[in-house]
């Protein structure tokens, strides 16, 4: 059944016209030429890697509001946001740009005690310490009768994150009320380390590979709005265990019951020009065969890339269906799917570099998205949760 079922979808790709109806009428308001304007401005040094929890982060976010409003995006939820340091939280933001992530502890929601935006164990007690050894260390302390002494001092400190928040109205009397939701997070690593005489992790490909991608995407749902409306969401704090997407599944500004799907995105300009990964698409991942669907076709429509699904899989040692913005949502049993270009050498390191990003393939990348989300959004029946799904 499932076959035929994507033949017959393949089929339809084939034989529809771009600009047709039915098919991707504002696929041209995506262009390589505006999504790398953007991305070298995100991604640029004067961002100072967008950490989250920093200033920088903040000033990120604010750029992105401030081009998804310029691009004809409507503002959704507050109106705005003024936030004031004192002098204790500057001075914690000042040092928090100069320390590595094990020396800075954990992160976390207000009231939420469990880490549970990621496929570690669960913390029941935030408050246990961890500490780290070197491996001279560890062997001494491996003896027969060893011990340590230390001498251990715990703060908590309140850091600031936001998530951009943004929409396109659908045109539909009844279905503008449901809304496909285009995921990305904007922040990254920061100032840390120097590596090669560069101390700023810029994180073109992660993530303002995707966070431009969203403006490009919002872009062409102006152009052409689709029945249902079309919600774009930059998060914070992903890199800190998805804290941003975690509290807006908790708290959207929408009904929860009216996202009718998630399309994220992480890392979609590097690798291969004619490959790319989808996440949420195999069990015990997948919770839309709809969804999935959707994704196949529009790949047809746009990029045709070959497709890797193995990084799906629940054995993968690198984990990574559980490492970015659409788990939370899935967890909340929404239909959620992950586009991605996977891992390179660059991954959070100053390396990854806005000279360094792909273009011509971020642009096909934000095709595939744009098209997914257009098929859903502007379809008769929403996607439909797979039968017995738990996303864990």
């Amino acid at each position: 059944m499932l076959s035929l079922l994507f033949t017959a979808l393949q089929s339809q790709a084939q034989t529809t016209a771009k600009g047709s109806n039915g098919s991707l009428p504002a696929l041209s308001a995506i262009r390589e030429s505006d999504l790398k304007h953007d991305l070298y401005y995100l991604a640029s040094d004067s961002m100072r890697g967008r950490r989250a929890g920093t200033l920088d982060e903040l000033r990120a976010a604010a750029w992105v509001a401030q081009q998804a409003h310029k691009e004809g995006l409507k503002p959704h939820g507050a109106k705005a946001v003024i936030l004031i340091a004192d002098s204790t939280a500057s001075v914690a933001l000042t040092a928090l740009e100069h320390v590595l992530d094990f020396e800075e502890g954990s992160y976390d929601l207000p009231g939420d005690n469990a880490m549970e935006g990621n496929n570690s164990d669960s913390r029941d007690d935030i408050s246990v310490p961890v500490i780290l050894v070197t491996a001279n260390e560890a062997a001494a302390l491996q003896q027969s009768g060893a011990s340590i002494i230390a001498s251990l001092h715990q703060d908590s400190y309140t850091y600031s994150s936001v998530n951009v928040v943004a929409k396109v109205p659908g045109t539909d009397a009844n279905l503008k009320n449901e809304y496909v939701l285009f995921s990305g997070h904007h922040d990254h690593d920061g100032v840390g380390t120097p590596i090669a005489g560069d101390s700023i992790w810029n994180g073109a490909d992660d993530n303002a590979s995707v966070s431009v991608a969203l403006l490009a995407t919002g872009r062409a749902f102006v152009k052409q709005p689709a029945k249902r409306s079309a919600l774009f969401v930059w998060h914070g704090a992903e890199e800190r265990g998805l804290l941003g997407s975690r509290w807006y599944a908790q708290h959207p500004t929408v009904k929860k019951e009216n996202i009718v799907a998630v399309i994220n995105g992480d890392m979609i300009g590097r690798n291969s020009p004619d490959s790319a990964a989808l996440l949420g698409v195999t069990k015990p991942h997948r919770n839309s065969m709809d969804l999935v669907n959707a994704a196949y076709l529009a790949n047809q429509q746009t990029a045709r890339f070959k497709i890797d699904t193995t990084w799906d899989n629940a054995t993968h040692p690198e984990h990574w269906y559980f490492r970015s913005d659409h788990l939370p949502y899935a967890q909340a049993g929404i239909p959620s799917i992950m586009f991605t270009t996977l891992l390179h050498p660059d991954y959070h390191t100053p390396k990854d570099e806005r000279d360094r990003i792909d273009y011509p393939k971020l642009t096909r990348m934000t095709d595939w998205m744009y098209g997914t989300g257009w098929i859903i959004a502007d379809a008769a029946k929403r996607p439909a949760l797979d039968i017995d799904v738990s996303v864990k």
